[in-house]
Order: structure tokens, then C-alpha cells, then sequence
């Protein structure tokens, strides 16, 4: 049974009180708390099985928004106002500042929905954090090591607020991977601006202000975009806090604050009380997809796969296609007649079609005349998806939450079935280090030489020796070394 979760009481009548933590001793708020935690953290105190995640989360991170700055989204977004800096874009031009760059490779992280995915309440963690973590650390002169520290803490953060929130603000409607991605993008950005608690505090303050992000946005060019956003009002309310624009401690736990007013009143504080004692990291861990889709649809994929694999069957054998999933799937993926890429990208139906046609889902499959195929049409007909609450044994339910099992019917009267409770690149099935140096050198080439993306993954795999991160996405000859 998990920790019991705290309601936090309507005290209208008492508008400047502090509300009681559920702590046995008096605490700070929790953005001091957290904050205490974030300035005061350094890399040798980090476990080396979270740094060695948190790498990986980087290199990964860096390798999606390499290939989404190719995207039309990406063209769209470079369109708009921007201010010259010293900071890089992931297209391979410098001279942005702070926030169009946070922006711009925001938008480009989380473009083909290729990021990674943690369930410490439901979010993109490194979507968020890594292009706001970069653009300061451009911005600062900070070094590698100082970039990996910052991440870790905009991570952490941001882990740590979904499992206090609980899944309960992704399932109100609310896309977590903005709404805690900002907040998380404020703490990372002050790490690296050096602020001390208080100003820390502020930041957290000031961002957890601006929740931003709807689910119902999935689908659309919104969803990227927002994600941008979120790492660059992260950076500003960093910014902020150090010009000494200051929030109203308590900010989360008060009345009318941020767990009243968006999350039912629903706040664990047990979460926040275990920065640096548990790293999310770790567990619950992080999911990192092998294909750029929605998280929803990976396993099922697999599913599809292994049938191909295993039979001998051919698709004009095809009567129908049933996807049972969990919960989390089934409201994943709205779109069961997708109209443009974006919302095949969260449709079970596409995903199934789309490998049963070409063996997978690749980036160069996200296109109009993909979806326009009248093959992928016909067998998008035969796929339904239908919720089973029994498809995951009880005792792996938290650790699978995005299971599938796929019934293929076919005209001889036979029926081929697969489970796959959990996807390659999930925790608990973790993706070679190969399959991720492949991953990462095939995103890298929409914009490098496959020679000069391998070579940046080298050089990527001593980020906390670099000196010199000021030309890190462009070609590896930019990137100095201690």
C-alpha cells in the first residue's frame, strides 16, 4: 500500500496561516524544502546508478531534439520574436538568447513525442528541464558537470511534485509534462544561476504559478509548442526570483494554493520529504522509447512484432485486429480515426496498422501519405481497442501501467495473441546500451553525418568532462574538453 495521501483542508477563513505538513515536527513550506535540497545538492552526493540514468537521459534528450528541429512545428516556432545570445539551437545556428533557445529546442525535444517518459506522475521529465537546463548553462558558461547537476534537480523536482500530486492531476486533465515541467525548469534553472534557498524558493514560487498544459491539447502542434514554453517560464521565473520577484510561501499546501485549487486538495508530502533519500531515477525509473509515438502504443507494438515473428500469416488473412489495454492506454489515445500525423501519434489503430504494413513505426512513417495509404486505411478499420482492468497481474500493476495484448483474427479461423506487460526501454526492460547508441545516431543524422553523430555520442558519454557547452548539439570539433 502506498503513502497515505493528504487533502489539504479549506481554510478560508484563515488566509495567512501556514497549512501542517504531515510530518511529525515542524517543516518548512514545501518549496523551501525543496529548495534546501536543490542548492545545497552536488554531483558527488548524487547516486551513480541516478548520474548514469541521468547521462543517459541527456544523451538521449539531446539525440530527439537533434531529430525534431527538422519538424514543421520546429520551422513554425523559429518564426517567431527572438533576441540575439550566446546560445545554440538545435537546427546547428547560435546567437539565440536564454529563453527563444529553451523555446526552440523545447519545442524540438518533444516533437515527434520520441522523449522519455517517467510515471512519477505521468510526465516527459527531460522534455522540459534539459532545454531549459542548457540554454542557462549556454548562457552561464557553465560547464558540464554543472549542467548534469542542474538536470538532475529540475528532474528530481519535477518527479518528486508528480508523486506528491499523485496521478490524480494527469487523470483531472492536466498535461503534467508542462504543468511540473515548468516547475522543474525553474529549479534546474536556478541551480545553475547559483540562487541560494530563498531566491530557489521564489523560483519553484513563481513557476508553480503559471500551471500551463491540457491534455485535451494531445494531437495537435499545441503540444510541443507548450512544452517550449514550459522550459522557458521556468527560466524566467529562475530569472525572476534573482531580480527578487518573490512568491507566497506555501505556495502548494496553502488555501486556494496549487493543490486546492487544481489537484482536489490532494498533496502527500512524504514525496517531497524524500528528495535525496529516493531518487525517481531510479524508482519508479524512466521509460525511454524506441519509437515516436505516444508511450501508450509501445507495447503494443511489440505485440504486433512478435506475431509477425512467430506465424506464418499475411495480411489479406487479416479479419480484425482487438488491442486490449490498461487504463492508462485506453485514455492515451483518443484518436481512433486519426487526420493528421500528430494525432496518429496517439492512435492505437495507426500504430498497429503502420507495423503491420512496415514492420514498425519509424520517423518516416509520420507523414500525410502515411496516413493517407489506403492499405493503412483498410486495416486502421479492422483495430479496436477495448480496456481490460485484468490484463496486469495485481502484483506488477504499478510497474506496467502501459500494457497491451493484441488478438489478430484471421480468415483460416485462427487467432495469434501476445502480451507485452512492458516495452523495451521500460525499467523494467531496459533497452541495450546498442539500441540506444543506434536510437540516438539515427536522430542525430537529420542534422550531423552519421560519422559526426557517432562521434558526438562518444564525447556525449563524458558530458561531466566537458568545458565548454556552448557549441554542444553542433559538430563534436565545437565541443572543448577539460
Amino acid at each position: 500500500m502506498g503513502p497515505a495521501r493528504q487533502r489539504i483542508p479549506d481554510r478560508r477563513a484563515d488566509k495567512g496561516s501556514r497549512p501542517m505538513s504531515n510530518a511529525s515536527h515542524a517543516l518548512p513550506d514545501m518549496e523551501s524544502h525543496i529548495a534546501q535540497w536543490g542548492a545545497g545538492l552536488s554531483l558527488s552526493a548524487i547516486p551513480a546508478p541516478a548520474l548514469s540514468v541521468a547521462r543517459t537521459c541527456i544523451r538521449d534528450g539531446l539525440g530527439v531534439m537533434l531529430a525534431g528541429c527538422v519538424t514543421d512545428v520546429f520551422a513554425k516556432c523559429a518564426t517567431l520574436p527572438r533576441y540575439t545570445g550566446p546560445c545554440e539551437l538545435a537546427d546547428g545556428t547560435a546567437g539565440a538568447d536564454v529563453h527563444t533557445a529553451a523555446l526552440l529546442n523545447g519545442t524540438a525535444g518533444h516533437a515527434l513525442d520520441f522523449d522519455d517518459t517517467c510515471y512519477a506522475g505521468i510526465v516527459h521529465g527531460t522534455a522540459a528541464v534539459l532545454p531549459a537546463a542548457l540554454a542557462v548553462a549556454q548562457h552561464t558558461n557553465a560547464q558540464g558537470a554543472q549542467l548534469l547537476e542542474a538536470f538532475v534537480v529540475g528532474v528530481e523536482t519535477e518527479y518528486a511534485l508528480g508523486l506528491a500530486l499523485t496521478n490524480s492531476l494527469y487523470e483531472r486533465g492536466h498535461w503534467t509534462t508542462a504543468t511540473l515541467g515548468i516547475v522543474g525548469a525553474a529549479a534546474a534553472s536556478a541551480k545553475l544561476l547559483g540562487l541560494d534557498v530563498e531566491a530557489t524558493a521564489h523560483a519553484i514560487r513563481l513557476a508553480a504559478n503559471q500551471p500551463m498544459g491540457l491534455r485535451a491539447t494531445h494531437g495537435a502542434t499545441a503540444k510541443p509548442y507548450l512544452c517550449g514554453m514550459a522550459a522557458r517560464s521556468g527560466i524566467e521565473s529562475a530569472y525572476a526570483a534573482r531580480a527578487g520577484i518573490a512568491g507566497q510561501p506555501g505556495t502548494f499546501e496553502r488555501p486556494r494554493g496549487y493543490a486546492g485549487t487544481l489537484n482536489g486538495g490532494i498533496l502527500d508530502l512524504a514525496a517531497i520529504q524524500a528528495l535525496g533519500s529516493r531518487y525517481a531515477l531510479l524508482d519508479p525509473g524512466i521509460a525511454f522509447k524506441l519509437r515516436p509515438m505516444c508511450s501508450a502504443v509501445q507495447a503494443a507494438i511489440e505485440a504486433v512484432i512478435a506475431l509477425q515473428t512467430q506465424h506464418r500469416w499475411t495480411l489479406d488473412q487479416v479479419v480484425s485486429i482487438c488491442c486490449h489495454g490498461t487504463p492508462l492506454v485506453i485514455t492515451s489515445l483518443p484518436y481512433q480515426k486519426p487526420k493528421q500525423p500528430g494525432e496518429a501519434q496517439f492512435s492505437m489503430p495507426f500504430a498497429i496498422a503502420c507495423t503491420l504494413l512496415h514492420g514498425d513505426v519509424r520517423i518516416s512513417h509520420l507523414n500525410d501519405a502515411t496516413l493517407a495509404d489506403p492499405a493503412l486505411q483498410h486495416l486502421m478499420q479492422r483495430v479496436t481497442l477495448r480496456q481490460d482492468k485484468a490484463l496486469v497481474p495485481p502484483e506488477h500493476a504499478t510497474s506496467c501501467p502501459e500494457a497491451a495484448r493484441v488478438d489478430i483474427h484471421l480468415a483460416d479461423g485462427r487467432q495469434l495473441s501476445h502480451t507485452v506487460l512492458a516495452a523495451t526501454g521500460m525499467p523494467q526492460q531496459p533497452a541495450s546500451e546498442k539500441t540506444m547508441q543506434d536510437k540516438f545516431i539515427a536522430c542525430a543524422s537529420h542534422v550531423h553525418s552519421p560519422e559526426q553523430a557517432q562521434a558526438l555520442w562518444l564525447r556525449l558519454q563524458d558530458l561531466d568532462r566537458l568545458t565548454d557547452l556552448r557549441h554542444l548539439l553542433r559538430g563534436p570539433g565545437h565541443i572543448g574538453r577539460a
